[in-house]
């Protein structure tokens, strides 16, 4: 059982008001999406009878502004605390504390990563239903994300008792090794929404994990020449879409050589499109830079999948706000 929402802030709301005034992005935030639409997936984890906890709906959005400004627990409770707006768009009493820093993270281990994947893909459902996603091009991707561990210091092989026993060695390239996961996401090409996203660990192959990511909907999926195998082609096939999936240059073979995986009348579309792939590296490079996805917050791949999960809601909504109100937004909001 939870706290409901307290509606009564009549006398604080000239001060709200001008402290998130129209045109501010926590307004604009607060509007893009039906937050509670959200209490579906928040009621299973609470029990009718118990002890109040906080409520579900302005514990999400607490943890959606910790993900968009790159906030730790503690530094996110002493925003809470501190921000008129950030109590504004969560609903905080005025006159109340916020929750303490140790609740975020009972919240997220509450709700779990099947659920916070179920929110994620609310928010691209409700974009959807806005008409943001185009559904032309599906660009699929993966990238790393560094564990929470001082491998000069420690490095456990997996499966062992160290701090981080899911975290492995992987590589994107032969002379880029890191230790951690991966992110593998999957872009709407026309309107930069994150449509798919699962979590791995490093070693995982890029061409193994891309039905995890395939987006069934779009009309054309490419992605790089990790992804070149007969089995992910027969699959964008076998959904009625067409494969733009870069293909390996074989030895002996001149440079711009298609295998013989393409039919005649697909080599159009992979020449198009084929050179939209780089779009999502932007992508990527918006979260490390802006909202941590370079490194995990967290030990274990549960978790990582909730941090992974949570940032790509936040670029969405990001994403959304500029589609929707036409507004340039500067990258850390």
């Amino acid at each position: 059982m939870y706290k409901r929402e307290n509606r009564q802030m009549s006398f604080y709301d000239e001060v709200y008001e001008r402290a998130v005034p129209e045109g501010h992005f926590l307004r604009m935030l607060d509007q893009i999406v039906n937050w509670r639409s959200f209490k579906k997936y928040f009621s299973k984890h609470y029990k009718e009878r118990g002890r109040n906890a906080h409520n579900p709906v302005m514990m999400f959005k607490l943890l959606i502004l910790q993900f968009i400004y790159n906030l730790s627990d503690r530094q996110l409770e002493e925003a809470a605390r501190d921000r008129i707006s950030f109590r504004w768009f969560a609903r905080i009493d005025p006159v109340g504390d916020p929750p303490d820093y140790s609740c975020f993270s009972r919240f997220r281990d509450r709700l779990g990563p099947e659920t916070i994947k179920k929110l994620f893909q609310s928010v691209v459902d409700q974009a959807g239903v806005k008409g943001l996603v185009v559904d032309r091009l599906s660009i699929v991707d993966a990238t790393d994300i560094k564990s929470k561990v001082d491998v000069f210091k420690n490095d456990p092989p997996r499966g062992s008792s160290g701090p981080d026993p899911d975290a492995c060695w992987g590589k994107k390239s032969d002379n880029k090794p890191f230790h951690g996961y991966k992110a593998h996401m999957a872009m709407d090409d026309g309107s930069e929404i994150i449509t798919l996203v699962e979590a791995s660990t490093g070693e995982v192959n890029d061409g193994h994990f891309f039905d995890a990511v395939h987006d069934p909907n779009a009309s054309v999926v490419t992605a790089d020449k990790g992804y070149d195998s007969q089995s992910n082609f027969d699959e964008v096939r076998s959904a009625g879409q067409v494969p733009a999936i870069i293909v390996k240059r074989k030895k002996g073979k001149q440079r711009g050589h298609v295998s013989s995986r393409y039919f005649e009348d697909e080599l159009p579309y992979y020449y198009r499109y084929r050179k939209r792939r780089p779009r999502i590296e932007h992508k990527f490079g918006e979260g490390k830079k802006y909202h941590g996805l370079g490194q995990c917050r967290y030990w274990s791949l549960a978790k990582v999948r909730m941090q992974i999960f949570l940032t790509a809601i936040a670029l969405n909504l990001k994403r959304m706000i500029k589609l929707e109100y036409g507004v340039c937004l500067w990258q850390t909001v």
